[in-house]
């Protein structure tokens, strides 16, 4: 029975022509363990769009029409609770770029069947739908610039997998359903170009239920309608908008209204805005609407001081409760399985940071999980005096997560959904690289370049790069970033570590500071000889601590300065702001008053050796090899001067395997080595 009336209705609905009607993009208006009141927002969301999930079924390729530029979608969906399944119309309509077309091919699962397409005037089009690619013979070619306007009459059983693409269930008896299309699920569900670099300016989304439902999507409901026992929603949004953020949530919900009016000092900045806060939360809840979701209106205020103003003024922002654990940024309507404020801080800043921006590929994902995950971060710091220390916690969370991270940022491989959201990587890892551009450009050049990407016109609405934010950085901070994005976003695998030396000697009032660093690169394994950042270097005083910042460029490096006090010991680092192992501080000992090799290494080498070496005076400094019959092998005057830590590089290419001593000569006596050539 509900099958016909479902069919009854949609074809009755196909006959109003203002359900076809687009916005044109040119009209847009307005243009360690995380505490448990946090919540973990990037884990949510990540296990929203990971867990279980296996993609063997089909290709993640999308085969949709290069040469289509989708400009309007309309759904009109009627799921069916008894057998699990869906009926329905979509108009795909576009223009066409680059050649002409004759043949149109849409994206959509084979488990969907096809049973009419036609042209917006109803003249019917012949159609095939091998595989995953439904094509579309338009009748004759269409020039480039010309338009084309599709209806798709089909229906199905969508295929279900650990991400539910669109998922029917069962809450306390009651039957309920939701998508989350994220990355390539769309199509299981509804013919469309399933790819993100294609935005539609504008979409609607009808659904056709028992009036016992209720049903939320993107954009502003604009009719609600009822007819035997049968209620149609009608959500707009002319926005555009991904085909993966296309969303609907059914269930029997209970709607909570409230608003967001911007406090007087962002009115000041961007001007007034009284945006509607919408949310449908699951009738069987025994509470009020959930803590998390009722601070959205103060996460309003901080991001919008943060980033600039919500992207989506003229519509609302809510969230729908679905039965998945985690979270997914649908466009003005996340879908939440929790309410911590992690999740929900995450979630919300995605409207800035995924759907206003969203990735042109998937290999730069990180530009919204990223993104999306440092803010929760934002908001701790925000609000400590609410949330004291977690802003700190999440961040050291992130930081352990981070250093089993794997890859590059930019993904390689987007064949795998659990690779391409795993948390370690483009959450963890993500958030932690802005937290290092922070450090590395300063706190007023880093809040720039977050409100200006969030409204950088190339990009803003539309789809993004990481080529797009390192300009943006660039611009914002003066600085030259080339090095910092190859080492730790699209070249780079792992991270550093460091070992330490320190030796000091009086110098007048003062102390002379000499701090040698080590870098080695760990595991994971890195490809990176030498990460360049700026170093902080923390000496602990008799009567206090000291501060210096460094530039460190080199595998080996030695950092002289100068202290009030006598040193005791020496931290590198020492507010977490560079991925790194943990450092053990070192204690600081005066420099002797004969020479002092301190490190020769490689031992055994292969070629070159590291001599680092300590002197009380500013004296010549002989280096001398010898082979194990005490002839005289190499020679070398020390190129530095001054009395502390000095530092050489031995070449060893011309001498054979074998064991040789290296003597180390001043005026104020004599050191010897022992150290091994391999060939």
């Amino acid at each position: 029975m509900h099958r016909f009336i479902y069919r009854a209705v949609i074809t009755a609905l196909l006959a109003a022509g203002s359900l076809w009607t687009a916005t044109p993009r040119a009209q847009l208006a307005g243009g360690p363990t995380v505490p448990q009141a946090a919540g973990d927002g990037a884990a949510g969301c990540a296990a929203a769009k990971s867990a279980l999930a296996t993609r063997a079924h089909r290709s993640p390729v999308s085969v949709a029409s290069p040469n289509l530029d989708v400009t309007f979608y309309h759904l009109h969906i009627a799921p069916d609770f008894t057998t699990d399944t869906i009926a329905g119309v979509v108009r795909v309509a576009g223009t066409v770029v680059g050649a002409s077309m004759s043949t149109m091919t849409l994206d959509l699962a084979p488990s969907m069947v096809v049973t009419a397409v036609a042209r917006s005037d109803g003249t019917p089009l012949a159609f095939s739908h091998p595989g995953a690619a439904l094509n579309i013979d338009l009748g004759g070619s269409v020039a480039v610039g010309g338009a084309v306007a599709v209806d798709v009459t089909y229906g199905g059983r969508p295929l279900v997998d650990g991400l539910g693409n669109f998922f029917f269930g069962t809450r306390n008896g009651q039957r309920l359903a939701w998508s989350l299309s994220e990355p390539y699920g769309a199509r299981e569900w509804w013919p469309c170009k399933d790819h993100p670099s294609d935005k539609a300016d504008s979409v609607r989304v009808s659904v056709t239920v028992p009036s016992l439902y209720r049903v939320g999507s993107q954009g502003v409901l604009e009719r609600e309608s009822s007819a035997l026992g049968m209620t149609t929603y009608e959500w707009v949004s002319h926005y555009p908008v991904s085909s993966y953020l296309v969303s609907v949530a059914i269930g029997d919900y209970v709607t909570y209204q409230g608003t967001y009016d911007r406090p007087a000092a962002l009115e000041a900045r961007f001007g007034p805005l009284s945006l509607p806060l919408v949310h449908l939360v699951y009738n069987d809840t025994n509470s009020d609407l959930p803590a998390g979701w009722a601070s959205v209106a103060d996460m309003l205020a901080v991001f919008e001081d943060w980033f600039g103003p919500y992207p989506f003024p003229n519509e609302k922002y809510g969230h729908a409760e679905f039965t998945f654990g985690g979270g997914m940024e649908h466009q003005t309507m996340a879908s939440l399985g929790g309410s911590d404020v992690g999740l929900v801080s995450h979630e919300l800043s995605h409207q800035w940071f995924g759907d206003s921006i969203s990735p042109k590929q998937w290999p730069h994902v990180w530009l919204s999980e990223g993104l999306a995950t440092y803010a929760e971060i934002i908001y701790w710091e925000e609000r400590a005096s609410v949330y004291p220390g977690n802003a700190e916690v999440v961040l050291a969370a992130r930081y352990w997560t981070a250093l089993a991270a794997t890859g590059t940022l930019v993904l390689q491989d987007t064949t795998s959904v659990n690779n391409m959201f795993d948390g370690r990587r483009v959450y963890a890892k993500g958030a932690v690289v802005l937290h290092m551009l922070r450090h590395v450009v300063g706190e007023q050049a880093f809040r720039n370049i977050l409100s200006a990407w969030a409204s950088e016109p190339s990009v803003r609405y539309g789809v993004a790069e990481t080529d797009d934010l390192h300009r943006v950085a660039e611009t914002e901070s003066g600085l030259d970033l080339d090095v910092f994005f190859k080492q730790w976003v699209t070249d780079g695998t792992g991270h550093p570590s460091y070992r330490l030396g320190a030796r000091w000697l009086p110098q007048g009032s003062g102390y002379r500071v000499w701090v040698t660093v080590w870098q080695t690169q760990e595991m994971p394994q890195s490809n990176v000889a030498v990460f360049e950042m700026p170093l902080d270097i923390s000496v602990r005083t008799v009567d206090g601590e000291e501060r210096v910042r460094v530039r460190n460029s080199q595998r080996t490096q030695v950092f002289e300065f100068t202290v009030s006090s006598r040193p005791k010991t020496i931290t590198i680092d020492p507010d977490q702001w560079i991925l790194h192992e943990e450092v053990d501080s070192v204690a600081a000992s005066q420099v002797p008053a004969q020479p002092v090799i301190l490190t020769l290494a490689p031992n055994p080498t292969k070629n070159a050796l590291s001599l680092e070496y300590a002197v009380d005076d500013g004296g010549a400094v002989a280096v001398h090899v010898y082979d194990v019959r005490g002839r005289r092998v190499l020679s070398y005057s020390s190129s530095s001067i001054g009395a502390g830590v000095r530092f050489e590089t031995i070449d060893t290419s011309r001498l054979a395997s074998g064991a040789y001593f290296l003597r180390l000569e001043s005026g104020q006596g004599a050191v010897t080595q022992k150290f091994v050539v391999l060939r």
